[in-house]
């Protein structure tokens, strides 16, 4: 079958593959934001890393707003609530464009750091040049392509697993003994193997790769290079650590 025909059943099987991977983002975004933010939250005690920094609150908003939305909208689309689809539609795209303004300011009030924060001068640059920026790209291309929806989940689900990179590296962080400076690359190779995922379930579920599942671990790999080589210069590393004016 090619994309040009893609069928009504097929759409429905591939919402509910959508739908299955967005749980699992949901869950790993408690999960990942649980010991240091929820809880503490819940309890009174919570204390940001820099206290001055209104985008705190704002991107867990979004963050969390927009694991509800990616498991909403695959939900309407089962339900054949399409009208409702479009219209959170609408919603996701507010809620992705406060996830990443508030994204940047957040890292961006963790600078200056020290030479020894792996955290933020690797996850810093993660962030600012892979995650976010491909979150913006993935999504846009999937708004651009709501009519073709066969490229348009695909391309959402790249949106959202694109900037899982920072949930990954919460769960290191919180759930094993790796010390920091060594989850950096780690957190790479797992958020490869969520994109991965997405050609090789094309395999098993449709025979073949779909266009959209290649252009978008092409991508991904063309971003990690980058940020892999922007690392090693060290211009990052004199820019995260340089002092304020």
């Amino acid at each position: 079958m090619t994309e040009q025909n893609y069928s009504a059943e097929e759409l429905m099987r591939d919402a509910r593959f959508l739908r299955a991977m967005a749980v699992i983002l949901l869950v790993m975004t408690l999960a990942g934001f649980a010991p240091r933010y929820l809880l503490p939250l819940a309890q009174g005690t919570y204390n940001p890393p820099a206290a001055w920094n209104m985008w705190m609150h704002p991107h867990a908003i979004a963050g969390f707003g927009f694991s509800l939305l990616f498991i909403s909208q695959p939900t309407l689309i089962m339900a054949r609530k399409f009208g409702a689809h479009r219209v959170s539609g609408w919603i996701a795209a507010g809620v992705v464009f406060l996830s990443i303004v508030s994204g940047v300011g957040v890292q961006l009030g963790m600078f200056p750091t020290s030479p020894g924060d792996a955290s933020n001068i690797m996850g810093g640059a993660f962030r600012l040049f892979q995650s976010l920026p491909m979150m913006a790209a993935f999504f846009a291309a999937a708004w651009a392509l709501k009519r073709r929806p066969d490229w348009h989940w695909r391309f959402m689900y790249m949106a959202a697993f694109a900037a899982v990179g920072t949930i990954i590296g919460r769960l290191y962080q919180y759930y094993t003994p790796i010390p920091a400076e060594a989850i950096g690359p780690l957190v790479g190779a797992a958020n490869l193997l969520f994109v991965l995922f997405l050609p090789v379930s094309d395999k098993i579920r449709r025979g073949r790769v779909h266009k959209a599942s290649w252009i978008s671990l092409g991508a991904f790999i063309g971003f990690q290079i980058f940020v892999a080589v922007l690392l090693g210069s060290g211009w990052w590393m004199n820019v995260a650590t340089a002092p304020l004016p």
